[in-house]
């Protein structure tokens, strides 16, 4: 079985044992509603044995029927048949009493619209009519609708207690759905190596800071930082050296940016920070602390990531067009800091008014 399978089958088997544990206490309520009835009709042992086997032990047969089938959610659907089955079979038993007629067949109802919309709830509707064509061929025909008192007081405990109970177990399945929505959205945002934002993201966030820092006039800078001599730790030491020296640089840019600066990873080696508010003078700073602070760790005998880096520097202004030029600005600036020998930060001038 693969992983896909297996996946699927724990949610199956998730799914069975939310609805054994309604189950419970559906039946557990429900056989006051029916038992009130039949103690009022006279009805004989062959029901009441049918009663208690159906409300005590058919919720634990049903789950181990789900659970053994090869694919528990279909089988547990097949257990909601049966149970709308049932409860057609009883409103016949109990000659359409109405109030735990109605009622049974309401809470069985919102079972099946839980567990699988309108499709299982029509399969539903059929299996009331399948149970009820039973119990009218088994037990005849007769209609007593009237619900007296005891009937009545005997249904409020049902009319309560399940309704509240579905709701907890639809509210526990909606937190758990925005929780695994929450993570897939931060999955869809984040580097799957590094944990930080991902290329297509933090271009997202450069392109919405060049429209802030042109809309207002205020100082934004960039900087593309490019770990030194990578590939040869990669090729030397192995792809999961290579790995853990990126988890580990991704770290220190946390650790260096966390008053301020969004960072993502570019592309392999290569990582961008934005700096909303940062002057061309405040961002060189910036950067030449932080590759210091490589530099030191670099030089460590334990060092994970063994590399320093090489820095480019561009700000924002009102020549470039777009945020790609902003972008390209700083590749510029990486390029000549790479070329200049690497460890290094290399800044680049802002352009003049003239050229855009």
């Amino acid at each position: 079985m693969n992983a896909a399978a297996n996946q699927e089958s724990g949610k199956g088997r998730r799914f069975v044992e939310r609805v054994y544990r309604l189950r419970v206490a559906g039946c557990g309520l429900g056989i006051f509603c029916v038992a009130s009835v039949f103690a009022q009709q006279g009805r004989g042992y062959v029901l009441w044995a049918l009663l208690i086997f159906h409300c005590f032990v058919w919720p634990h047969v049903a789950r181990r029927a789900a659970l053994a089938s090869a694919v528990p959610y279909r089988g547990e659907l097949v257990n909601l048949l049966i149970d709308s089955a049932f409860g057609g079979f009883w409103v016949a038993a109990m000659r359409f009493n109405v109030l735990p007629s109605v009622l049974i067949l309401t809470m069985l109802s919102m079972d099946n619209i839980a567990a699988g919309g309108l499709m299982l709830f029509t399969w539903g509707v059929v299996a009331h009519v399948v149970g009820l064509a039973a119990g009218l061929l088994l037990l005849g025909f007769a209609f007593e609708p009237m619900s007296r008192m005891p009937t009545i007081l005997a249904c409020l405990p049902f009319m309560v207690i399940y309704p509240i109970a579905l709701g907890w177990s639809t509210y526990r399945i909606s937190r758990k759905l925005a929780q695994q929505t929450r993570a897939l959205e931060r999955l869809s945002r984040t580097d799957g190596l590094t944990g930080i934002l991902n290329r297509r993201t933090w271009e997202g966030v450069l392109a919405d800071e060049f429209e802030r820092s042109r809309a207002s006039g205020y100082a934004s800078s960039l900087l593309l930082v490019d770990l030194d001599h990578f590939k040869h730790l990669n090729d030397t030491r192995g792809h999961t050296a290579g790995d853990a020296a990126l988890q580990a640089f991704a770290g220190i840019l946390r650790e260096h940016f966390r008053d301020g600066g969004h960072i993502g990873r570019y592309g392999g080696e290569e990582f961008g920070v934005v700096l909303p508010g940062a002057t061309l003078a405040q961002a060189r700073v910036v950067a030449e602390r932080l590759v210091a602070t490589v530099r030191e760790y670099a030089s460590m005998d334990d060092a994970v990531c063994p590399c320093t880096a090489s820095v480019g520097v561009a700000q924002c202004d009102q020549a470039m067009r777009d945020h790609i030029s902003w972008l390209q600005k700083a590749d510029t600036s990486l390029y000549a800091a790479k070329v200049g020998g690497r460890d290094r930060v290399v800044v680049a001038h802002a352009s003049p008014v003239a050229d855009a």
